[in-house]
């Protein structure tokens, strides 16, 4: 049963967000699937801690959102980067210094964190676990900044999951319920419009690059120039993050480009790009690995 407590705190004050608060958000996420503000908390809590379910919940969150600049400014606001990690570990020495007094406070903390491991345990995948092993550059969480809208763009069309239309998505069963039960607080609608202004223009801008204008050469010009390949070229837009993409997608052959793109952009970093370099060769040497 979904602990309603726990997740209009969540929603109340999503910096709270913890590892034990991912089981109720992923309940809710799965019989609400667009109920926005838990889904976007689920999200930062995947995020918080690392998971390897972040980049494929990320994909879900994008198939079930309408206007993807908004979800792309939400996850490169302060707000979802920052892990409060410091206040965390006060109230953690807080009950610490409490148990030291209360040998039942200090019994009931134990029991606590093993409960929260449990959730963690339960809301994870263990065969994710096993291949981040086996390759880890591939599955570690991708993280993108505000300047890095290509590198998203390209991530989300080389995933297998599309927009979903909700008119053909049946209508729940009871929505009142889910609005009675867990409340969106102003402080989570905040969070997920904060940036709704500068979704606007982005979508304009996208729209504007999706339909790539290109100038047609006189009749009478004699030497025409082919200038498709200036808008095909990714090399002014080649971040690491793109190269990750590419190297997730197992599309190794862009993600050997990617990475030589950035020994010429980044030579100080030559010597970390060559390693991914000859990870990726390996990698395309012995595909079962």
């Amino acid at each position: 049963m979904v602990n309603v407590a726990s997740i209009n705190k969540v929603l109340a004050q999503p910096e709270t967000i913890h590892v034990d608060h991912l089981t109720a958000l992923a309940d809710v996420v799965k019989e609400y699937p667009y109920f926005q503000a838990v889904r976007s908390m689920y999200l930062k809590g995947l995020k918080n801690e690392s998971s390897p379910l972040y980049n494929k919940e990320l994909q879900r969150t994008a198939a079930h959102t309408t206007d993807r600049s908004v979800l792309f400014d939400f996850i490169t606001s302060e707000s979802f980067i920052q892990n409060e990690v410091s206040d965390h570990i006060k109230l953690l020495q807080q009950e610490e210094t409490t148990s030291d007094s209360d040998a039942i406070s200090g019994s009931a903390l134990v029991e606590e964190d093993l409960n929260a491991s449990k959730n963690f345990t339960q809301v994870t995948d263990a065969d994710l676990f096993e291949k981040k092993k086996e390759t880890s550059i591939e599955e570690e969480p991708l993280e993108f900044d505000k300047n890095e809208t290509y590198s998203f763009s390209q991530w989300l069309q080389l995933t297998s999951l599309k927009p979903i239309d909700r008119k053909e998505v049946p209508q729940q069963k009871n929505p009142a319920v889910v609005d009675e039960e867990v409340e969106e607080t102003p402080k989570a609608k905040e969070v997920i419009q904060e940036v709704d202004d500068r979704a606007r223009k982005m979508a304009r801008i996208d729209q504007f690059l999706a339909e790539k204008p290109k100038i047609k050469p006189r009749k009478s010009s004699s030497n025409t120039v082919n200038i498709s390949n200036h808008y095909e070229d990714p090399s002014p837009f080649m971040t690491e993050t793109l190269a990750k993409v590419y190297l997730a997608q197992k599309n190794y052959s862009k993600a050997l480009k990617a990475y030589k793109v950035l020994v010429l952009q980044h030579p100080e970093k030559s010597g970390f790009f060559a390693d991914q370099i000859q990870e990726i060769k390996n990698l395309q040497s012995n595909p079962t690995q």
